[in-house]
């Protein structure tokens, strides 16, 4: 039996490799949890997950963790989630983390490749005279993601710590996600530097253990894995699909007041007749994708989060309540407050 269909959104552009669901529904099913069900109510098909080099959407993978932390009762999940992972489950990605001769080959090759393996929107290192930052966030169309960036958080700190034993509470850990009920198991997993509600997720190291060797190292399968993810390119549909590549955009700066046909234009480097031109093809225009991203965001905004109306609307871009109520009015024949009232369900 295959996924039950769920509309496409905008975030299905976004995928993550399969092999990370699966360790997802094998945890779940240590616990009790019957994970197939859940999986296929999320979009996903179950079958797929062991397939190798197989991506699944990585907005429904995190719809898929939060609805198993809510049925379990516990916003821990993604953390003890980690259980359901055999070493080397992400393939080459992970042989080559466990595999980097020192924290800073592993602090390298992260930075060069976490978003192979789970789409980023931000990927960063720097590396300073006394610390390296690494920073790390998704697209702002994954609305739900805190028990995903949990469990890849814990993964990494699972490859720290096999090479700095107790030192890796040394490291500072700032984390996107709200501040859980109790802590305690953030700190005994990741460090006891944790805090949370940041901008971003971030890694601070101390520069001076970063060339600290890695016991277990096996330097020549390092290198074999590391070459093989070179040879993966990272997603990029700018130059293939211009309309496809405006639409992202817009969905993703709905709030900006630069989504206009010639900033597009100049941000994909050609001429906005030319773009102008590939849109018409297309069937759309700027005005239009504006329109159907706010109707696409302004739906899940109001089905899926607790905003309140103004903050969706500013979200959304609107001026002031009045110009999203009508909106909402022409695309759901309702305003935004009977919308939410008539069809929200719980996650």
């Amino acid at each position: 039996m295959g996924a039950i269909f769920m509309k496409p959104t905008l975030a299905d552009q976004f995928e993550v490799a399969a092999g990370l669901a699966s360790g997802i529904a094998r945890y779940a099913t240590s616990i009790g949890l019957d994970a197939e069900p859940i999986a296929r109510a999320c979009g996903l098909d179950p079958s797929r997950f062991s397939a190798l080099g197989e991506r699944v959407g990585l907005d429904r993978v995190c719809r898929f963790m939060e609805a198993l932390a809510l049925i379990s009762g516990d916003d821990t999940f993604g953390l003890k989630s980690i259980a359901g992972f055999e070493q080397g489950a992400s393939g080459p990605f992970g042989y080559a983390m466990m595999n980097a001769p020192t924290l800073r080959d592993c602090l390298v090759f992260l930075g060069r490749n976490l978003n192979k393996i789970s789409e980023t929107s931000i990927c960063t290192l720097e590396i300073g005279s006394r610390a390296a930052h690494f920073e790390w966030t998704y697209s702002p169309l994954i609305l739900h993601r805190s028990q995903f960036v949990d469990l890849g958080t814990a993964q990494t700190f699972n490859h720290f710590r096999a090479i700095l034993g107790d030192d890796v509470r040394q490291v500072r850990v700032e984390l996107e996600r709200r501040r859980p009920t109790n802590t305690n198991l953030h700190k005994q997993l990741l460090s006891p530097n944790v805090s949370f509600g940041a901008p971003v997720n971030t890694l601070v190291l101390p520069r001076d253990i970063l060339d600290r060797s890695n016991p277990r190292a096996d330097a020549r399968l390092f290198a074999i894995m590391s070459q093989y993810m070179d040879t993966i390119e990272p997603r990029g549909m700018d130059g293939k699909d211009p309309v496809a590549a405006v639409r992202l955009h817009v969905a993703e700066n709905l709030a900006s007041d630069r989504l206009t046909l010639a900033d597009e234009a100049e941000r994909l480097r050609m001429s906005a007749r030319t773009l102008q031109r590939r849109l018409t093809e297309a069937g759309t225009s700027m005005q239009a994708i504006v329109d159907e991203c706010r109707k696409e965001m302004a739906e899940r905004l109001l089905l899926e989060t607790g905003m309140t109306l103004s903050s969706i609307g500013y979200k959304l871009g609107f001026s002031a309540p009045a110009a999203f109520t009508r909106s909402a009015i022409r695309w759901f024949g309702q305003t935004p407050s009977e919308f939410r009232q008539k069809n929200r369900k719980t996650m």
